[in-house]
């Protein structure tokens, strides 16, 4: 089974360091080991996924791409994984809202954190052009090690 996205990135900048997306965009995971239970724990969370594994990040969404700092983008370009890094950011809003909901669970959450991050791997891996594998365990391994601030912020 393959993991797919819908197209290319369609989005304007916002200054100061963010993209308004001018269509959605779609990255459908099939395989790879995601259940329809860990689907089903995506929506509980409230991403935008359906049964069939496709996960939907809707026109006018924000994001930042990926949030590299500038000093490694000689390593690590935003651009490198810039369509699995704006379904990232989805699915860490997504967290961040249920995470300071009345009605979070912790260990779903820790769980629906770490599928997050287990797509943003799967999507670098079916980017096109391909990225190398050093920086998709590079971004992944970041992401798990440090996600867990950006995934529970209130930003409100």
């Amino acid at each position: 089974m393959s993991c797919k996205f819908n197209g290319k990135i369609s989005a304007e900048f916002t200054p100061p360091k963010t993209w308004e997306l001018e269509k959605s965009l779609s990255f459908t995971v099939q395989g790879h080991g995601i259940t329809n239970e860990d689907l089903e724990l995506l929506k509980e969370v409230g991403a935008n996924v359906a049964m069939s594994g496709r996960i939907t990040c809707k026109k006018g969404m924000i994001t930042d791409l990926a949030s590299v700092p500038r000093v490694v983008w000689n390593v690590i370009a935003p651009w490198d994984v810039a369509r699995a890094a704006v379904i990232h950011d989805h699915l860490y809003a997504v967290l961040r809202k249920y995470y300071n909901s009345d009605g979070c669970d912790k260990a779903k959450w820790v769980r629906a954190r770490a599928l997050s991050d287990k797509i943003f791997l799967l999507g670098m891996h079916a980017a096109e052009p391909g990225v190398a594998p050093f920086k998709i365990y590079s971004a992944y391994w970041s992401v798990r090690a440090f996600g867990r601030w950006p995934a529970s912020a209130n930003h409100d």
